[in-house]
């Protein structure tokens, strides 16, 4: 399998993809683009950049490439692709695949913009490598998934992740189809990732995708210097199926090849409205549409009970003790919803931390495993979000609403307007911020972009 998928990242050409695969793919290099300036001006980034300063190391022969910010800072591939990633996932607003799971902007738009700029693609020469490369990422976890996180306790994004950006890679650098098959190869050899950190609150999270980007990247220069990968690297004995598949022994690999270069699977990508984990998008869904119908305020409100599967269950921790904590937690980012209309920034999970009212809310929140949800889990298993919430006021009124599926999804895609209000909203306040408008259009028409110099730095 891997050799076809190494053909088809080698052939496509931009006249290939689809009006719909353009525009998604554009749009997905904004999100993340956007979600990599907060990044570099958030709270973390006092730690990344620290990092930066520890760990730059040159590649010899290579051009140095622009680490993101007002100066012109330059530094190795390696270095600026690590620190990039890093910052995609700062805010917990990067896209996802709900059938593959993860987050593959935040592995592949900061490693696309690095390479772009070392190697001087121009914009079509963009577009086309992230749409191959998202279908590389999907396709693999489409097939492993959703046991693969569900049951182990892999995380998509540096699994898939790895693979993926080993694609990108070559597709930026013109590599055949051999270099391009022992790369993923020997990508595939070497991926992982784990989400452990979902429990604690730890840095894992902002983590992942700097690993699998980097595993990709290397790969590619393994190949690039005769060493090989697997044939079957994929589906051979002891290959990437056989040790991420799941417990029950779960592993569907008929779709796998189905429909290259027709169905580009970057059209079903999803966005984020809230800054908190996804598993979280649907409950706040219904929690704000329910606030908004009732004119509820957190005064009114008696108890609120979110009934839920497994996979939101497992997200029940009424006391989060760090940020990266609260963006996990059922009770807090509910709180924060149902006071503030929103959960969708750092700033505000961090003020919420000494808010009474917040803390009053959490009290009154409770998260019930329940045997109807779980059974539409069992029908829908990629309908992950679902949750019904009931809301009962101090009047004694009793409010519902049943949510299947989160807000930005293939049911509900954003547009250009929304994407570009989040867009404004991730740059507010940093250096880019006066130039934001200037930014959008660069990426909503790159396919005339000559360069990505004007993308990375003032």
């Amino acid at each position: 399998m891997i050799v076809e998928l190494a053909d088809y990242v080698t052939r496509l050409q931009y006249e290939d993809l689809s009006e719909r695969a353009i525009e998604v793919g554009k749009q997905v290099i904004l999100d993340s683009y956007g979600n990599m300036i907060f990044g570099r001006y958030s709270e973390a980034s006092e730690r990344i950049l620290k990092y930066a300063t520890l760990a730059d190391s040159v590649i010899k022969n290579e051009e140095l490439v622009s680490l993101l910010g007002e100066r012109n800072v330059r530094t190795s591939t390696d270095h600026a692709v690590f620190i990039h990633t890093m910052m995609a996932r700062c805010a917990d607003l990067d896209d996802g695949y709900r059938h593959a799971m993860g987050h593959p902007g935040s592995v592949l738009v900061p490693l696309l913009l690095s390479m772009a700029q070392l190697h001087r693609n121009d914009g079509k020469q963009m577009i086309t490598a992230i749409v191959s490369a998202y279908d590389v990422y999907a396709r693999l976890g489409e097939a492993i998934n959703p046991f693969m996180y569900r049951e182990r306790g892999f995380d998509a994004t540096g699994v898939c992740g790895a693979v993926a950006a080993a694609a990108l890679v070559c597709k930026l650098t013109n590599a055949d189809t051999k270099q391009t098959k022992d790369a993923m190869g020997i990508a595939s050899l070497f991926t992982g990732g784990l989400i452990e950190y979902q429990n604690d609150g730890t840095s894992g999270k902002i983590l992942c995708s700097g690993w699998a980007a980097l595993t990709g990247l290397r790969a590619v220069r393994l190949a690039s210097c005769g060493f090989t990968g697997p044939d079957a690297a994929l589906e051979g004995r002891y290959g990437f199926f056989q040790a991420f598949k799941g417990t029950s022994g779960h592993c569907d690999t008929s779709d796998v090849l189905n429909g290259l270069g027709i169905d580009f699977k970057v059209t079903s990508i999803y966005f984020k409205r809230h800054a908190c984990q996804r598993g979280l998008h649907a409950t706040l869904d219904a929690m704000l549409e329910l606030r908004e119908d009732y004119h509820l305020t957190p005064s009114e409100i008696k108890s609120v009970e979110v009934k839920t599967s497994s996979f939101v269950y497992r997200l029940t921790n009424p006391k989060p003790k760090t940020a990266i904590g609260a963006q996990a937690s059922t009770q807090f980012t509910s709180a924060v919803a149902l006071k503030y209309g929103r959960m969708d920034s750092e700033e505000l999970i961090f003020d919420s931390f000494t808010d009474p009212e917040v803390h009053e809310l959490v009290e009154k929140i409770t998260v019930t495993l329940d045997d109807d949800v779980q059974q539409y889990l069992a029908e829908h298993p990629t309908h992950f979000c679902a949750a019904h919430v009931v809301i009962t006021t101090y009047d004694s009124h009793v409010h519902e609403r049943w949510m299947p599926v989160p807000l930005g999804d293939i049911e509900t895609p954003f547009g250009w307007n929304m994407l570009e209000q989040k867009f404004n909203r991730l740059l507010a306040g940093t250096p880019f911020d006066h130039t934001h408008k200037e930014r959008f259009e660069m990426i909503q028409y790159m396919e005339n972009l000559a360069d990505v110099d004007k993308l990375l730095c003032l």
